[in-house]
């Protein structure tokens, strides 16, 4: 009991002047040590654009920017995930890292070497190099794409994919080939989704039959296999990687931006719907 009201005191004296509204969903539902936690980094960080104050006398101030209660949310979601302060504080230094370079990729966007999926007009451009024997891309890449075709991110961002085989993973220039096959022949992304669907079961002698359970002719398929035409496109598309500094999948580029947060999905989509937000002229709440 005496515990409890210990923290309960710390909450009150690292709270003590922030007005009710500046609370967020997130935050309002953690526990008092999370609560204690939260309020320690709200008034310790600041955001990389918006306000030029900590986060929690940001949340003060009308109307709040959209990024300041985001990354309040952020904070409190990783508080409520169990990451103690420094491992938070490195994800915030990495967002910003993210989000606040000018410099971009050079990244050749080409349907024939980077097939595309969502809304033409979406504003945010994400493009993800992935191996296809890649066991974190399983993972994310599916639901991302489902983010983007009828989900959060419909209409926000475009996922362009890029093959980028690693070397440490078991037959991936073969099934990378694949891949570019699948392209050439339009049938990438239902061969994609179903190849890491059934990755723990792959066998290479499997690969035309998931390409004819994806809508390609196996023969065809195997001749774009075997074509030198594809293996040069999977050889620029590694090229290309190694120049824009990837060294491990998934990499993603925002808008042309290296991406350096953490591989979290729900991270990955909360960062795009910042940029998209950013992209649109959003800058404060309603």
């Amino acid at each position: 009991m005496r515990n409890e009201m210990k923290m309960a005191c710390v909450v009150v004296l690292l709270c003590a002047g922030l007005p009710a509204h500046a609370q967020t969903p997130t935050c309002d539902g953690l526990g008092t040590e999370g609560k204690a936690l939260a309020a320690k980094l709200l008034a310790s960080q600041y955001p990389y654009d918006c306000c030029d104050d900590t986060i929690a006398r940001c949340l003060g101030r009308k109307p709040v920017c959209r990024l300041v209660h985001r990354l309040a949310e952020n904070i409190c979601r990783r508080v409520a995930d169990g990451q103690d302060e420094d491992k938070i504080v490195r994800g915030l230094s990495r967002r910003a890292r993210s989000m606040m370079s000018g410099k971009k990729a050079p990244i050749d966007l080409r349907p024939e070497v980077a097939p595309v999926v969502g809304e033409p007009s979406a504003p945010v451009a994400l493009v993800e190099y992935a191996c296809a024997r890649c066991p974190f891309c399983t993972k994310i890449t599916p639901p991302l794409y489902q983010a983007i075709i009828e989900g959060q991110l419909k209409g926000k961002a475009r996922l362009y994919f890029k093959v980028f085989p690693i070397r440490s993973h078991e037959y991936s220039k073969e099934t990378g080939l694949g891949f570019m096959a699948s392209i050439a022949l339009e049938k990438f992304w239902p061969f994609m989704l179903l190849s890491y669907e059934r990755f723990d079961h792959f066998c290479l002698k499997l690969q035309k039959d998931w390409a004819t359970e994806a809508g390609m002719d196996p023969e065809a398929f195997g001749q774009l296999v075997a074509d030198p035409n594809i293996r040069k496109l999977l050889v620029e598309s590694k090229k290309e990687g190694l120049r824009n500094k990837v060294t491990e999948t998934p990499t993603f580029y925002i808008n042309g931006r290296k991406y350096f947060g953490d591989l979290d999905y729900a991270e990955v989509v909360d960062v795009l719907e910042e940029e998209y937000e950013r992209v649109k002229g959003l800058d404060h709440l309603p």
